[in-house]
């Protein structure tokens, strides 16, 4: 029945030629509306027959059976996808973590990592939004995705090169193998003038080559059995704490010293300034190339979930647990190298991000996208944003969330090293340890946002880092940073998912992927930028605990200051939204026929 109308009415339309006549308006109007109730049809039909076939359960919607079904359903055509996704953020996790301790070992100071820190964002700022414009004119994601993930492992191998150490003088070996016997001596003096130099005596290497079985007395310990050989480092001033009283003759062999060189300061500031700016630089490159295969891995998943009917939460599952199960094991290899050469040596962990995303490019040219070019300008569309009240308000708090994200990502490695000597499989563990607690919350990420809501989520972020905070300013022991560690779900997985739940409402319709641009780059780089520049000031003028709990004091406040927002502001806006959006679906609703 509901075919023939449709037919009559097709025919009728083609005849009248659709020229605007009243014949072809009636008809079109009829043929929409039966068409609307033919497709509601059809919905209710198959719902009924999903309930009678056991599919569907009405007290809970869908049965426990069909949603352990459709979680771990396989999709042949993203297996490709999921293993790259694996291996970049594995890259990612290996790297990122050890960037502030790295740039420490070379010798930059806190001020100075503090500056680069703040630079860098703006680099991504920039350089993102020009890959996916470059991306969307050539239509190849994969080219511009494989370029600057090799681009990024060159830079990256040169950030080796950079040393920004001055040393604190030199080495002098075998210094005229001078002898020296103390026999019940109390103290002896050695000082560079010994050796006709004119530079400050630092410290100097000793052997005790074997003897008879030696007793020295010592101010610690009175009494001291000496091996029959022994090295060690005296420093200036120590000397008679070392070795204060020997019973037999005892000869030492000075076989070298440490002398400050004073003549060579400003070579030696020279040679950091240069080192600074080398890595600074070559950093720079390798943060923009980095910040494009964000972006670029970001439209390939997009375009094959869409293609392939996939879930993007899933996919996002492979790269979370990739950032999540490889930097620990770096950390342990680290360490092990480090044991091995007597210094922390962190080359290898660049070794092992570099063959991820070398392997990650491969799979990436194995992999068939469909890409879609954008319509619209950015500045166009990022002007129709801003006049939507709610989004900038979301803006600035998530600017400020960045900004502790920002603080964390840049000094909490510093501190739980420097401070607390945490060994470098407890940091990679730490975050292993935050993003397992993250991954169940992606497979039930849509069940969750609908049961607390959007706002509710963000604050507890806010509130998860006060929390965090005030854990780090009292944190004595290195092993407690996995229970603070546990937290980070809150402030990471759950708040990205709530934000772009947040985009894909609020975002009118074709601009959604630039809500969630403006979002990623307010959050992840401004965000961060500001987060290392404030980090930065508070440190050198409070010190990092005393910063941690000024910084959970204004978490606490940001998050009490957006509830307050949206029960006063952001709510009656939304109301008097679905009011008149209410008002226009029961326009729509009025039939074009009507009894009166």
């Amino acid at each position: 029945m509901r075919r023939s109308v449709l037919k009559t009415l097709q025919s009728m339309v083609v005849q009248s030629g659709g020229d605007g006549t009243l014949l072809s308006v009636v008809a079109q109007k009829l043929m929409k509306q039966i068409i609307q109730r033919a497709v509601l049809e059809q919905y209710n039909e198959v719902i009924e027959d999903s309930l009678k076939a056991g599919v569907i359960s009405r007290s809970n919607g869908v049965g426990a059976i069909q949603r352990i079904r459709n979680l771990l359903k396989f999709n042949p055509n993203l297996v490709l996808l999921k293993l790259a996704l694996f291996l970049h953020y594995g890259g990612v996790s290996a790297i990122f973590p050890y960037y502030t301790v790295h740039m420490k070992s070379i010798g930059l100071s806190i001020e100075e990592i503090s500056t680069i820190s703040t630079c860098l964002p703006f680099v991504s700022l920039i350089c993102s939004p020009i890959a996916g414009m470059i991306s969307d004119k050539l239509g190849q994601y994969r080219y511009v995705l494989i370029g600057t993930l090799i681009a990024a492992v060159i830079s990256q191998t040169c950030i080796l090169l950079a040393d920004a150490r001055i040393p604190d003088g030199f080495e002098a070996y075998n210094a005229s193998a001078i002898l020296y016997s103390i026999n019940n001596e109390t103290q002896i003096q050695i000082t560079s003038d010994t050796w006709n130099t004119s530079s400050p005596l630092l410290a100097m290497r000793f052997v005790i080559p074997p003897s008879e079985t030696q007793h020295c007395v010592r101010e610690e310990t009175f009494i001291t059995f000496i091996p029959k050989e022994k090295e060690g480092l005296i420093a200036t001033g120590d000397v008679d704490l070392d070795i204060t009283e020997c019973i037999t003759p005892v000869e030492i062999e000075i076989i070298g010293l440490r002398l400050e060189d004073e003549s060579r300061d400003a070579e030696y500031q020279a040679s950091h300034i240069r080192g600074f700016w080398i890595y600074f630089l070559v950093r720079g490159v390798s943060t923009a190339m980095l910040a494009s295969t964000f972006c670029s891995f970001d439209a390939i998943t997009l375009a094959m979930v869409k293609e392939h009917n996939g879930d993007y939460g899933k996919q996002r599952f492979f790269s979370m647990f990739g950032l999540s199960t490889v930097s620990p094991f770096v950390g342990i290899l680290a360490d092990w190298l480090g044991s091995l050469k007597g210094y922390r040596d962190y080359s290898s962990i660049f070794l092992v991000g570099h063959t991820f995303w070398l392997v990650a490019a491969l799979l990436v040219w194995k992999l068939d996208v469909k890409a879609d070019k954008p319509e619209g300008s950015f500045l166009t569309n990022l002007q129709q944003l801003l006049t939507i009240p709610e989004i900038p308000i979301f803006l600035v708090f998530m600017l400020f969330l960045g900004t502790n994200f920002g603080f964390m990502d840049n000094y909490l490695f510093i501190f739980l090293v420097d401070d607390i000597k945490t060994p470098n499989f407890l940091l990679g563990l730490s975050v292993t340890v935050g993003c397992i607690f993250g991954l169940p919350f992606l497979c039930f990420s849509n069940k969750i946002i609908k049961e607390v809501g959007i706002v509710t989520i963000i604050v507890v972020a806010f509130w998860s880092y006060a929390v965090r905070y005030i854990g780090f300013s009292l944190m004595t022991n290195p092993w407690n940073t996995l229970v603070l560690e546990c937290l980070k779900f809150l402030s990471y997985h759950m708040l990205h998912s709530a934000a772009c739940k947040f985009c894909s409402i609020k975002a009118p319709k074709g601009l959604l992927a630039t809500l969630t641009a403006v979002y990623c780059s307010t959050h992840y780089q401004l965000g961060r930028s500001s987060g290392a520049f404030v980090g930065g000031i508070l440190i050198s003028r409070f010190g990092t605990r005393e910063t941690f709990k000024i910084l959970a004091y204004a978490a606490l406040l940001f998050g009490t200051c957006y509830w307050l927002t949206d029960v006063l502001v952001l709510k009656r806006i939304e109301s008097k939204r679905i009011q008149r959006m209410k008002e226009t679906e029961e326009e729509s609703k009025t039939p074009f026929f009507s009894n009166s």
